[in-house]
């Protein structure tokens, strides 16, 4: 499905509620997938976010498996309202997930445009009599180049001088150890800046992919979220660089798979609702 405004045109599908495509003024931002490099999109990471280690964790003394990222990404959500600007998706547990996910939960992801804007909102709610553990968050890849040039010449844009400590994997799991790139407002692109996988970083609430000599910027904010991964796929040629919030992340190397206490884990009470919200748009 569509939805447009005067200069804003987005495509979802069903599938994952995942966004297709992202154009504004008639120019495609979103990585339009290959599997070559990459063959998703924009996939949502729910309930969990990275890799668990050995696929699995504990809960009330039982082990339990998911893949990577979780299942919301591959499943069929409903869609339970839309406009010509705005859908809202809906995803429900099943007897197929409790077998992995021991819980009952309703998420609903929504999209709105508002002017110039994309609008991207998680919803969870725990209608269940316990606690409801989960991690959520987004993986929306873009494409780099999209004003011309070479990979070289955009930067990261923070919009502001931060202190920057990267968080260092090894494989796909997080060593406890981090790296510190210092003071600094951007970082350039390049080939080698993905050569360990992905950079995370705490508590990032502006990002931008920039185009240096235009200034011309794709731009993720995303106030409310406790982690942000950038990733573009190491040792490849890829024409798109991921922007990424989340809440939580893949498990350390020593971790001792206890669900509850995954660092970046949320706690929803029962008949409580989780909500947060990121934005999309173009900076000129």
């Amino acid at each position: 499905m569509q939805l447009q405004n005067k200069n804003v045109q987005i495509t979802l599908k069903a599938q994952g509620a995942e966004m297709t495509s992202w154009k504004v003024a008639e120019t495609e931002y979103l990585w339009q997938g290959d599997p070559t490099y990459w063959g998703r999109q924009a996939p949502i990471l729910f309930p969990i976010v990275g890799r668990l280690l050995d696929d699995q964790y504990v809960y009330e003394g039982n082990t339990y498996t998911m893949s990577q990222h979780g299942f919301a990404r591959d499943a069929i959500f409903d869609i339970e309202s839309s406009t010509e600007t705005s859908v809202r998706f809906t995803l429900r547990d099943t007897p197929e997930s409790r077998q992995h996910y021991p819980f009952p939960f309703v998420l609903n992801v929504s999209y709105q445009l508002v002017g110039e804007e994309v609008i991207v909102t998680y919803r969870v709610h725990n209608p269940g009599e316990t606690v409801l553990p989960f991690s959520i968050g987004g993986h929306p890849a873009f494409n780099i180049p999209f004003k011309g040039g070479a990979f070289e010449d955009y930067t990261i844009d923070f919009g502001e001088v931060r202190t920057l400590d990267r968080y260092l994997l090894e494989g796909p799991y997080l060593t406890g150890a981090y790296q510190p790139l210092g003071d600094r407002q951007y970082i350039p692109l390049t080939r080698s800046l993905f050569d360990d996988d992905a950079l995370i970083f705490e508590n990032v609430e502006y990002a931008a992919l920039r185009h240096q000599p235009s200034g011309t910027a794709i731009v993720m904010e995303s106030p409310s979220f406790t982690h942000f991964g950038i990733w573009s796929p190491p040792h490849k040629d890829a024409p798109f660089v991921c922007l990424e919030p989340w809440f939580g992340h893949a498990d350390y190397k020593g971790h001792r798979k206890d669900f509850l206490h995954k660092e970046g884990i949320q706690l929803l009470a029962p008949n409580e609702t989780f909500e947060a919200s990121y934005t999309l748009y173009i900076e000129k």
